[in-house]
């Protein structure tokens, strides 16, 4: 399987980078999540999506977050919608101030 890493551009996990072996889960539930938010966290769900690095690509997947998963270009994904993801490809969740990239490789 390909390397896959997270890399935060903004907020708070900005300018760290974690490995994303099968699936790296984020949100604020400490209990379902590798990446866990604040509490406090404006924006973000309790379960706010899913990267999956799998043998076809590696996807990005909103799990019915309230405020949203998007796209760089501000695209919304839609909820249980897997979105293969790029090398580079950038994404927010709520707000451009919770920002990530997906490094390949």
């Amino acid at each position: 399987m390909q390397r896959v890493r997270l890399a935060g551009r903004s907020g708070i996990f900005e300018d760290m980078e974690m490995e994303v072996e099968q699936e790296l889960i984020i949100g604020r539930d400490a209990n379902a999540c590798q990446l866990v938010y604040p509490a406090t966290a404006r924006g973000i769900s309790g379960i706010h999506c899913k990267i999956q690095n799998t043998v076809q690509g590696v996807f990005l997947t909103d799990v019915g977050s309230t405020n949203g998963t998007f796209l760089a270009d501000g695209t919304r994904l839609l909820p249980d919608r897997p979105q293969i993801m790029p090398d580079g490809q950038g994404f927010y969740l709520g707000s451009r101030e919770n920002g990530f990239d997906i490094l390949i490789g």
